[in-house]
């Protein structure tokens, strides 16, 4: 449990750090509707300007009978200051305050979250339109980072038995040497934030018919939990025209990754399941072979598709909403399950 319990504190820490990147990129955008059916969206910022946000996010469950069930639930209200801009780029800041969790709540408690927030300030270049061009304060991140693993260990341990952690040789030291070395890397944080940065800075500059549809290619990583190595995936977006009017456009995406790239990260997430000394006689590759096996016995199949939206505001450029979901079905003999994430950001009344 005590594993589990930091894997998930960890797990939040590194969404904490870089996903509060997802709603502060498209909120000082510049819209303009052109007299030939197309839109696009610059930023025109200025040094001192705030938004706030706030935002929530869910992950669900739906059995084969179609009850759902609410696994986890978070919010947090996110600040987006402008605090520098040149003829060619912005410089963005974000923080973060009134964070909730609620399997952190369980794990970790309120107090070492508000600890994590008051760590957290994320810094990034765009350029003159409002383009992603680096993250500037990845040091600092790092080092927010090492100083919050002792916080995630200690609160953590402090709910376990002490004679459980003594026989499964876990000490302080060194499950904080372990996060350190697996999380405080400066590509590691970097990656994950590009992965929360990119989509929403993906309409920035670019001029969008209404008639037309439009493919990118985008690296999904780790699609299910615990599991390693990422996906290409062909991501269609388009002006939805009905919703959207002179006041503001919406504009709408989406991807769908098929069984056959998504059982092999299947697999590594059964194998996670498993513990980590294995019983006499088996080795990991005939345990691979066995769950290889399950799966071809039970006819698994898996599905993900992923929706998003996003509506701005034209006159003023700032995003109204921002919304996600993403749907992975798994599909065997005894019928279908599936996991829904949905992620809202959505500005605050002034």
């Amino acid at each position: 449990m005590l594993y589990f319990c930091i894997i998930v504190y960890m797990s939040f820490m590194k969404r904490l750090l870089f996903t509060v990147l997802t709603a502060f990129l498209p909120f000082l955008a510049f819209g303009q509707m052109m007299p030939d059916s197309t839109v696009q969206v610059c930023a025109y910022w200025q040094k001192g300007d705030r938004v706030v946000y706030e935002c929530k996010s869910t992950s669900a469950t739906i059995d084969k009978d179609g009850n759902e069930k609410t696994t986890k639930a978070s919010s947090e209200t996110r600040i987006f200051d402008v605090i520098d801009e040149t003829e060619d780029s912005y410089v963005l800041q974000t923080t973060y305050k009134d964070v909730f969790s609620s399997d952190m709540s369980l794990s970790v408690g309120a107090d070492v979250l508000s600890k994590v927030a008051e760590e957290i300030l994320i810094k990034i270049r765009t350029d003159e339109v409002g383009t992603f061009q680096e993250l500037i304060n990845v040091e600092e991140l790092t080092e927010a980072m090492k100083r919050t693993i002792p916080l995630a260990v200690d609160a953590a341990m402090a709910k376990q038995d002490k004679k459980v952690l003594k026989e499964m040789g876990l000490t302080r030291q060194g499950l904080i040497d372990t996060y350190t070395d697996q999380l405080c890397r400066p590509e590691t944080i970097a990656m994950i934030c590009l992965d929360d940065v990119l989509p929403l800075l993906f309409y920035h500059g670019v001029r969008l018919n209404f008639k037309d549809e439009y493919t990118i290619e985008q690296e999904l990583h780790n699609p299910f939990p615990n599991s390693s190595g990422s996906i290409k995936v062909d991501m269609n977006f388009w002006v939805d025209d009905e919703l959207t009017d002179s006041s503001s456009v919406v504009i709408r995406s989406y991807f769908q990754v098929d069984n056959e790239t998504l059982l092999p990260f299947f697999r590594d997430f059964m194998l996670s399941l498993t513990p980590n000394t294995l019983p006499d006689g088996i080795t990991r590759e005939e345990l691979v072979k066995e769950i290889d096996a399950e799966i071809a016995k039970s006819h698994i199949q898996a599905k993900m598709e992923q929706f998003s939206a996003t509506e701005i505001d034209l006159a003023s450029g700032w995003t109204i909403q921002w919304w996600n979901e993403r749907r992975t079905t798994i599909t065997t003999d005894e019928g279908e399950t599936q996991t829904v994430e949905k992620k809202q950001v959505t500005i605050a009344d002034p």
